[in-house]
């Protein structure tokens, strides 16, 4: 097996991962020849009609036709962005690969502190659902083999999280390494609201507490302040900026622009609001639609008003229209406080991390608690102890 790379690929020659087939007791999976790497906003984003196409054959159908809202979020700006092809057909360039020409594909990004890069790469999105892009079946063989070539072309550390399935085994794929060490952890993560036929039925789903509250503060709002709820707002950017400014937790400029651009920038918005009687917006609610599919991204709520709990209320009527329009699954990026998500399904996600024997390797895991902030992810997953480390 070789390796491909661009222009854009990870600092240094790509070493040979493997002398011969992958090890893998699936006899149905594919054996892959190549791994290609594009690095960059630029050039991953070029890919997007093929990874749109790849999640479509693999049944992830939705999970990156928002990458480039995703490569241009503020939280990502200041890291470097890899897309690695793994199992890249023989003579094709990596920045030419079709969804014909790969067995899946895996967007990570490598860390910079001021400028300059770290050595230590992750995936930005916790639950996993647009991380990993491949067949079920050798998903977690696609992200170890991409750990590993990361770390064998010079990283210190590269995680890969993964949305699996309640019966995917977690097995090593490669011969052992004396570079490289191995860890595997799973967790179960609450990922998304189901949503039934009926409004009244997808409320029967939820906690009494829950129930109550989304009633009373929606029937308080349509009676004391004669609310509309307006699916499909238009505002302009300005509007949109004095909206955040003058809502209960004002979110940083960049962050704010982002949003709104967002909303411009994918194909089917999500864009709600709560209109009262004398004009003013009370309450603003963004993400994006896919596929039977509503990620809300964000929650603007109007500051001064915390007896009718706007927030609840705008979820009451979100969940009525979203309901009447078919869609299935209400997903909430990064989670949300509220109490609706004792009653979200849980999805079984695996974390892959793999280390290179190094002294810098472990001087970042033992000092991660001041090099990271403290809910950093991949900061957190270093000092866990009950990483199931693999010798390998």
């Amino acid at each position: 097996m070789g390796v491909q790379t661009t222009g854009v690929a990870p600092d240094g020659a790509i070493p040979r991962l493997w002398d011969g087939e992958r090890c893998s007791s699936d006899e149905s999976a594919r054996q892959p020849s190549e791994v290609g790497v594009l690095r960059g906003r630029e050039s991953v984003a070029a890919m997007r009609e093929m990874l749109i196409e790849l999640s479509r054959r693999t049944g992830q159908a939705g999970a990156m036709d928002a990458l480039d809202v995703f490569l241009n979020a503020p939280c990502a700006r200041a890291k470097i962005p890899y897309l690695v092809l793994v199992g890249l057909r023989e003579q094709v360039r990596p920045e030419m690969a079709t969804a014909d020409d790969v067995d899946g594909a895996v967007l990570i990004y490598q860390y910079q502190i001021a400028g300059r890069r770290t050595g230590v790469y992750a995936t930005d999105d916790l639950g996993g659902s647009r991380t990993v892009i491949a067949p079920a079946e050798i998903r977690t063989v696609v992200a170890e083999m991409v750990c590993r070539t990361l770390v064998e072309s010079g990283a210190t550390v590269a995680l890969v999280s993964l949305a699996g399935e309640g019966n995917m085994i977690v097995r090593p794929v490669a011969k052992p390494c004396q570079a490289c060490r191995v860890a595997t952890r799973r967790r179960m993560v609450p990922q998304y609201l189901a949503l039934a036929a009926t409004y009244d039925q997808t409320l029967a789903t939820l906690g009494k507490h829950t129930r109550r509250n989304l009633r009373y503060y929606r029937r308080m709002v349509e009676a004391k302040l004669q609310v509309e709820f307006v699916p499909s707002v238009a505002m302009g950017r300005a509007e949109f900026m004095e909206m955040n400014r003058a809502s209960t937790n004002p979110g940083k400029a960049d962050m704010v622009a982002w949003r709104y651009e967002s909303l411009l920038a994918v194909e089917r918005p999500l864009f709600c609001g709560l209109r009262a009687a004398d004009g003013r917006w009370l309450s603003l609610i963004g993400g994006r639609r896919s596929s039977g599919v509503v990620d809300v991204a964000w929650q603007l709520n109007l500051a001064g008003m915390p007896r009718y709990s706007l927030s609840t209320a705008m979820r009451s009527f979100l969940l009525e229209y979203e309901i009447s329009q078919g869609t299935e699954r209400l997903v909430f990026e990064g989670g949300t406080p509220h109490s609706m998500r004792h009653s979200f399904v849980p999805v079984d996600v695996v974390d892959v991390i793999v280390e290179r024997r190094s002294m810098a390797a472990w001087l970042l895991r033992k000092f991660s608690r001041w090099i990271f902030p403290e809910k950093n992810f991949l900061g957190q997953a270093l000092r866990d102890r009950q990483l199931d480390w693999t010798e390998r």
